[in-house]
């Protein structure tokens, strides 16, 4: 099994619209087999001096079976959903922590700019 996390950013686009994510992301992975959500709920932004932290996201846990397959199905399910601009899929490769960022152009990986620390064992 691999983790996967998805972030869409809140704002008037999800307003309202987290149980469309939450529902479609869960009957795609199972009508292909390729795992399911596991959960959900609010992402912080980061904190500085100036700001306190906010609600800057909303994450959805993921757990899925087949790697690549189950990847090319969050990219396409997510743009079928109308996700907003800005969503990532954080995912770990060889040791490495990824994210995929969905741009107007469509997806982009780059290295995963977060400070949390991943657990090893996960991938």
């Amino acid at each position: 099994m691999h983790f996967f996390y998805a972030k869409l950013p809140v704002g008037s686009s999800l307003a309202d619209r987290e149980d469309v994510f939450h529902e479609g992301l869960e009957a795609a992975l199972a009508q292909e087999k390729l795992g399911s959500v596991l959960g959900w709920g609010d992402s912080l932004s980061h904190m500085n001096a100036s700001q306190p932290a906010r609600v800057a996201f909303h994450r959805i846990d993921i757990e899925i079976t087949d790697f690549k397959p189950a990847l090319a199905l969050l990219q396409r399910t997510l743009v079928a959903l109308d996700a907003p601009v800005g969503t990532e899929i954080h995912y770990t490769v060889d040791g490495a922590a990824l994210q995929d960022v969905l741009g107007s152009t469509g997806w982009r990986t780059e290295p995963c700019s977060t400070t949390t620390q991943r657990p090893t064992g996960l991938a």
